[in-house]
């Protein structure tokens, strides 16, 4: 369902307390969600929708009603641009930034002051939104490494270009958290094409593994054999990390679940012919040194001797695309 069409049933102030109990008692019935004061959409329209969705709708609701438009940034602007976001949490309440601390006791919005350029500002069908870029480095800025990553992996995947990033992180040097952004930055790499392969890039690092190749292509005397989330060709092995999502969407496996499995069945047949070692984990193990290192040490991808830094990834990174 596209969160833009939603209708929204718009209450004035002025008009509420003539509507008060019939509203209060449609919410208490189940026919109405009050996705903000004054702001209600269909409970079975809401329901149906997925967090991000939902997420969509408490922006447009919160600019219908707002006296001047509320500029969405963190979390919030990660959606609306269509990033990646690590932690359902963050999307309970939407995030704006504000000139004035006086416009942060808005009900169910998390406000924080910040000065925002117009270079650093975009339009999202009628929603004035950080740009990508300082949206990636604001989420990092405050959030956790792994968090960060997620946002900033998308973002390259997305082609925003990373000059962008380093950009904004050079123009964020004043600010809380800098440092931790320009680590995220560093680490991002725009070949993780989801945000299982970017948590799992992150739980490698702290596991001490050097960094795989992402997007592996894998070759036989037919050719292309088919492409592994990570390589590991100093042992050599392959990693996937799958989800449910493949088997699931319709636009991942549109004939059907059977059918994508038999296909990546298929393709594992010919890739395990030239890489027999080849390790999967899901979601939860790839957020998990605990859980992921036994399954890579299982293929032969154990840590190395020396420490592994975020220098040694980004370094690689840069060198590997000259």
């Amino acid at each position: 369902m596209d969160p833009w069409i939603v209708e929204l049933l718009i209450v004035r102030e002025q008009a509420f307390e003539d509507h008060r109990r019939t509203l209060a008692k449609d919410v208490q019935r189940g026919l109405l969600r009050r996705v903000r004061p004054g702001v209600y959409v269909e409970r079975g329209v809401h329901d149906a929708l997925s967090p991000e969705q939902r997420h969509v709708v408490s922006m447009r609701a919160l600019a219908a009603v707002a006296s001047r438009p509320p500029l969405f940034s963190h979390w919030s602007a990660a959606v609306l641009l269509g990033l990646p976001v690590l932690g359902r949490e963050h999307l309970e309440r939407v995030h704006v930034s504000v000139e004035d601390a006086s416009d942060r006791g808005l009900v169910g919005v998390a406000a924080r002051v910040a000065a925002v350029d117009a270079g650093e500002r975009a339009e999202v069908r009628g929603l004035q939104v950080t740009t990508p870029a300082r949206t990636v480095v604001d989420i990092a800025r405050i959030s956790t490494f792994e968090s960060g990553v997620v946002t900033a992996d998308g973002a390259l995947h997305l082609g925003v270009p990373r000059v962008a990033l380093e950009g904004a992180v050079a123009a964020a040097t004043s600010r809380k958290g800098w440092r931790r952004a320009q680590a995220v930055v560093a680490f991002a790499d725009g070949d993780a094409e989801s945000p299982a392969e970017s948590t799992s890039r992150v739980t490698m690092l702290r596991i001490g593994i050097r960094r795989p190749i992402l997007q592996w292509r894998v070759f036989d005397r037919n050719g292309l054999a088919g492409r592994l989330d990570f390589g590991y060709p100093w042992v050599p092995a392959g990693g996937e990390t799958d989800g449910e999502q493949k088997y699931r969407d319709a636009s991942m496996a549109p004939n059907g679940a059977a059918d994508a499995v038999i296909k990546e069945k298929r393709r594992e047949d010919r890739v395990r012919l030239e890489v027999p070692r080849l390790g999967r984990w899901g979601y939860r193990e790839s957020r998990s040194p605990r859980l992921l290192a036994p399954i890579l040490a299982r293929i032969g991808v154990v840590p190395e001797a020396r420490r592994v830094t975020i220098a040694d990834y980004s370094t690689e990174f840069r060198v590997t695309r000259l």
